[in-house]
């Protein structure tokens, strides 16, 4: 195997925290999770506690990579909208890299036991959708500044109201 990080083509197995088996790079310490063994280790899966991350994106954090076991591309998969962590994904393979400290960032978001969702289309979907919603709250906010809370507030009475559609009529109505 050659890992998708460094190049490394030295493993060993392992076990990370809470004794699920991988395949460790000697050089960089990133692990290579296979999904088999993984959903074996989550149906009696320990309760693990959840420390702070200390993870950082490394440097070559938006590079694609190569699954360490077929030798083709890695999808990258985004955990959630907010952060910015990515997982490498080999869907021949079945399998997930971690780069060093990842497993821990998983544990402190509390989806280490989600490895399976987060590699589906549902979730990948899921997290597009949560990050569209973000960017158009932050280009709402750009364009309506401090106004924008009484818009939401105004929006929200309307939506209650049983003849909502003439008073938006009403409002988009010249004056005279």
């Amino acid at each position: 195997m050659i890992c998708p990080a460094c190049a490394h083509t030295h493993f060993q197995p392992t076990r990370i925290e809470g004794g699920l088996p991988a395949e460790r790079c000697e050089s960089c310490g990133g692990v290579l999770v296979e999904l088999e063994r993984y959903r074996t280790w989550r149906k009696a899966m320990p309760e693990m506690a959840l420390a702070a991350a200390a993870w950082e994106p490394s440097v070559a954090d938006g590079a694609v990579r190569l699954c360490p076991k077929t030798g083709r591309l890695m999808t990258r998969l985004k955990v959630d909208s907010l952060h910015p962590l990515r997982l490498d994904y080999s869907a021949p393979a079945q399998a997930i890299w971690l780069d060093a400290g990842e497993w821990d960032t998983l544990v402190s978001l509390g989806v280490h036991g989600q490895l399976d969702e987060i590699a589906s289309d549902r979730w990948q979907a899921s997290v597009q959708k949560a990050a569209s919603r973000e960017r158009i709250e932050q280009a709402m906010q750009a364009r309506f500044g401090d106004d924008l809370a009484e818009l939401a507030r105004v929006r929200a009475w309307l939506d209650g109201q049983p003849n909502r559609r003439e008073m938006l009529a009403f409002l988009g109505a010249p004056k005279d």
